[in-house]
């Protein structure tokens, strides 16, 4: 293997664990976003208690979107063709 070839390979198991983060991440944010749709589909007079949990959440939520949005801004929107490996 070149030392392009070995450097494929390790950045491509880095990107499928990068993908499985990011999944499990999108997975928690509709976790998150269930939970205060819940909460906020229940009938009743919110508590100071429900209104923080209420509030707790959003802020998980926002804090997750965030980052998979600043993550999604570092990769190319589309994949790219490898460039040709003149040794080869």
């Amino acid at each position: 293997m070149s030392a392009i070839s070995e450097f494929a390979a390790k950045q491509a198991a880095y990107n499928a664990r990068l993908a499985a983060a990011v999944a499990g991440i999108t997975g928690d944010v509709q976790n998150l976003s269930a939970q205060i749709a819940a909460l906020q589909a229940s009938s009743g007079v919110l508590t100071a208690e429900d209104q923080a949990l209420l509030d707790g959440l959003q802020a998980q939520t926002e804090s997750l979107v965030a980052k998979v949005e600043a993550l999604d801004a570092l990769t190319p929107p589309v994949a790219q063709e490898p460039l040709a490996n003149p040794e080869e």
